[in-house]
């Protein structure tokens, strides 16, 4: 145990003796301080790719807090009110790139502050509106994700500004998405297609073509969603914009990884890992380290696919992000399987479970009951069926909506 978990450890056994029997909390105490990759990484063998990725050193923040800050304060008194607005949402989705969820959104938050009930910035207070949709997406919070959709919707609708509406309508096909709700998400991304003009706004255009492939990979179709995403790259590559560029490679990656490619897969993911680092991407970096560590459990490596988990958890617990937090703990429960460390991976599983659970994300709660059933059906446990049944159930009306 480190130092520095020495206080937390402290508080924690002094709170769980007030519920537990003290034998009972010994016990748990005992579990809790394990360290969950003992015997994974004794055997670790790196490349010098892999050994650079694991061991990047998170930014701190401090210093950027301090630059946007001196930002923020200077350009008010140097730019016109309209230019200074577009300055702060590039702000606000800069931040969101970096991991940096909370400041992004006290930007954006203090933006919205500022043109709320200005007819003169309607436009603004909508794009604002919007910007703190995206924050509160990558942090699951669904209900506040879709207030805020709203919001924007009804007023890029009421200045009639299609390109407006078109961004909304991608925004609940990723909300509806990340929800497992995939007939709903298209139907709302083939919407936001049909109110867009491309010339006028190639950026939105890509990012709707990157989240049909998704879907499209989702639901099996392979060569619609290669289709999808190599015309979202062409229009990256044209705007030079790394940040979503990387993103895409990411979910080529994910593509492979569906068509056990796993060698294309990797590539990919290395691909979508050294654009982010180079620009402190954190968000892109955590959803590619959880992409490479599933391929080191399926290729039996335990100690990598531990390494990249560690990583992952490290950088996802920095943003806040549950989705991939709950996706790490799946991910960890099948490296503690192949380990035959069984009670361990299913504590693991149910905590993948409960938290896809908690924010309503179907479809990452099937994958994990699927792996928590193959885990007890292989110890002869008879709620095995309960959890391959769900998952099945949930994968049957998945592919019915294609």
């Amino acid at each position: 145990m480190k130092n520095d978990n020495k206080n937390i450890v402290t508080d924690l056994r002094s709170l769980i003796v007030n519920y537990l029997t003290e034998e009972s909390a010994k016990d748990f105490m005992k579990a809790l301080e394990g360290d969950i990759s003992a015997g994974a990484n004794e055997s670790l063998v790196i490349s010098e790719q892999d050994k650079s990725q694991v061991e990047y050193k998170l930014p701190k923040g401090i210093d950027q807090r301090l630059l946007i800050d001196k930002i923020v304060t200077d350009c008010e008194k140097l730019l016109p009110k309209q230019k200074y607005y577009s300055l702060l949402l590039d702000l606000s989705q800069l931040m969101l790139f970096a991991g940096e969820n909370a400041f992004s959104l006290e930007i954006a938050g203090d933006l919205l502050n500022k043109v709320n009930s200005n007819d003169e910035y309607l436009s603004v207070q909508a794009e604002t509106s919007l910007m703190i949709s995206k924050i509160h997406w990558a942090q699951a919070q669904w209900d506040d994700c879709s207030y805020y959709i709203s919001e924007a919707m009804q007023i890029f609708k009421s200045i009639k500004i299609k390109s407006g509406i078109a961004k909304c309508e991608n925004m609940l096909g990723t909300l509806y998405g990340e929800k497992g709700e995939f007939d709903e998400a298209r139907k709302h991304l083939e919407n936001a297609l049909s109110y867009l003009n491309e010339e006028d706004d190639i950026l939105s255009h890509a990012m709707i073509l990157t989240n049909l492939g998704i879907i499209n990979t989702i639901q099996g179709d392979y060569n619609m969603a290669i289709w999808n995403y190599k015309n979202s790259i062409e229009r990256f590559e044209t705007l030079n914009d790394s940040r979503r560029l990387s993103r895409v490679h990411h979910n080529i990656g994910m593509l492979y990884t569906r068509m056990e490619k796993y060698d294309a897969a990797l590539d990919e993911f290395n691909k979508c890992i050294t654009l982010s680092l180079d620009n402190s991407y954190l968000s892109n970096c955590a959803v590619a380290y959880i992409g490479k560590a599933f391929i080191y459990t399926k290729l039996k490596n335990p100690a990598l696919a531990n390494a990249y988990t560690d990583k992952a958890m490290e950088i996802a617990y920095k943003i806040d992000d549950t989705l991939s937090i709950a996706d790490i703990y799946k991910i960890k429960g099948m490296i503690q399987n192949d380990l035959e460390n069984f009670e361990l991976s299913e504590e693991l599983f149910e905590n993948s479970i409960r938290l896809n659970k908690d924010i309503e994300n179907r479809l990452n709660e099937a994958e994990s009951s699927a792996e928590m059933g193959k885990l007890l059906q292989k110890n002869e446990r008879e709620e095995a069926k309960t959890y391959i049944d769900a998952a099945e159930d949930y994968f049957k009306e998945t592919m019915e909506q294609k």
